[in-house]
């Protein structure tokens, strides 16, 4: 009788700690809603952001040469 007890109450205290993560987990920030897109494209056009669009060109166009080889 105490192992069914002792089991039940471990699978009851195990089954809160997961629901309670699922309850007060916060929404994950998602940069497709409106300002983050906007912060997005703001910092593309930085001139840091345009050395990075530039370096990410040259890596793609010289994956592409690789392939083609």
């Amino acid at each position: 009788m105490k192992k069914k007890i002792l089991v039940v109450s471990s699978f009851a205290l195990s089954s809160l700690l997961v629901v309670g993560q699922f309850a007060f987990a916060d929404k994950p920030d998602s940069i497709m809603n409106g300002t983050g897109m906007m912060e997005m494209m703001e910092a593309m056009n930085s001139p840091e952001g345009q050395k990075m669009m530039k370096a990410c060109g040259d890596f793609m166009d010289s994956n592409e040469e690789k392939d083609l080889k």
